[in-house]
């Protein structure tokens, strides 16, 4: 059923409205996450960036409406990580579909979520932010809702496989899961420099709490004194401390479930502490491991496990024993026939990256436990996995198309 709540015009300046005013209420946004999870204004400074750029540019995106129509209403819990970029992402998305959109954000962030519904009041009938409910109870009012016809939501495994559950209630639901150990991969024929420089920067980012900040450094043994001391080196550069100092790389890991999730890592991960080490507090100092042995777990915060290989083959190997390929990281030529390899398991893998924070209009999501879209079709539920563009994902066919 068609939802248009305005022209194609009318949305892209809607869009690029709600930027504008997100944009204006820059220096709250910066205080409210510093104060709800504490981040660092660098970090939120960038983020905004990202989200005002991406929101005023969706009309690079309007093409990919053509011969397609809205859901209807789509509702989304989105996480505590980078939640003005996953309104822009996929909020942005699905209003550019011509969608209506119900959302909550954590917890975590109460204050932000008051700033994202000041932000979206002129489109209170279109856009409404669910504030004050519990994302449990949240959840099951849209899975109990028959307008709601997709339900976008991020979180463990277990989250996923609960809302796996409930996709006869909806026309789609898609999962961000999480990433795992996310890894990057240092071949014989790397740039080293290159290649730690970028390890410690995307390994520590927002103090690794993004499901795409490196966890693993998979390392060919011939590179393994130059890559940890080059390493070591710009691990040192980062600065813990006041979320409100824009010199801080990242403040105080105020996510319970993140320092959970570390100290599993310190625990689980065998091998030798070398920087950083357990939670002093809300403190957490970016740590590395020489490791022995890394299990496939889930792990989130300023951790990082590296870990030397006989061979470029056997860094391929242990790159795909896992349940979690979100995305991986690569430096250098790949042994013969492994480029395609990795690319067809993990839902990206960027080679000989210089980045430091992912694109949100970069198609974008997991394999396996790490993410999935489910939609039926007729009395059939497709699952898929892999980079998804959210514009496609939230639109679908015009009835009677072959799409």
């Amino acid at each position: 059923m068609k939802v248009p709540w305005a022209s194609l015009d009318e949305r892209l300046e809607a869009l690029a409205d709600m930027g504008r005013r997100i944009e204006a209420r820059r220096e709250d946004f910066l205080e409210a996450l510093a104060l709800d999870i504490g981040q660092a204004v660098k970090v939120t400074s960038e983020e905004i960036r990202l989200t005002v750029e991406h929101l005023s540019t969706m009309e690079e995106e309007a093409s990919l409406l053509e011969g397609r129509e809205p859901y209807g209403l789509v509702g989304a819990i989105f996480p505590y990580d980078g939640p003005t970029v996953m309104f822009a992402r996929w909020g942005g998305a699905a209003l550019l579909g011509g969608n209506r959109l119900r959302f909550s954000l954590s917890s975590l962030t109460p204050r932000v979520a008051q700033l994202m519904e000041e932000v979206c009041q002129p489109w209170k009938d279109v856009v409404e932010v669910v504030i004050g409910k519990d994302n449990r109870e949240f959840g099951w009012d849209c899975v109990e809702d028959p307008d709601v016809r997709v339900f976008f939501v991020s979180g463990s495994r277990e989250v996923g496989r609960v809302y796996a559950q409930a996709i006869d209630e909806f026309d789609k639901v898609i999962f961000a899961g999480p990433g795992g150990m996310p890894p990057v991969l240092v071949f014989s024929g790397a740039s080293v420099e290159r290649a730690a420089v970028f390890a410690a920067r995307r390994a520590f980012l927002n103090g690794g709490q993004y499901c795409t900040t490196i966890k693993r450094a998979l390392i060919h043994k011939d590179l393994l004194d130059p890559f940890v001391e080059a390493l070591l080196e710009e691990v040192d550069k980062i600065k813990v401390g006041d979320p409100m100092d824009p010199q801080v790389d990242y403040g105080p890991i105020k996510a319970e479930r993140t320092r959970v999730l570390f100290e599993r890592g310190l625990e689980w991960v065998k091998g030798t502490l070398i920087r950083g080490g357990p939670p002093e507090g809300e403190w957490i100092f970016p740590t590395v491991v020489l490791a022995r042995e890394i299990p496939d777990i889930e792990v989130f915060g300023p951790f990082l496990a590296v870990k030397a290989m006989g061979s470029d083959r056997a860094i391929v190997e242990e790159a795909v024993r896992t349940g979690y390929p979100l995305i991986a990281y690569a430096f250098g030529p790949p042994p013969l026939g492994s480029k395609g390899r990795l690319e067809a398991l993990y839902g990206r893998v960027y080679w000989d990256p210089e980045f430091l924070y992912l694109s949100p209009r970069d198609p974008f999501g997991g394999r396996r436990d790490s993410g999935w879209v489910l939609e039926k079709r007729g009395a059939m539920i497709i699952r898929k996995g892999g980079p998804i563009v959210y514009v496609e994902e939230l639109t679908r066919p015009v009835s009677g198309s072959s799409g």
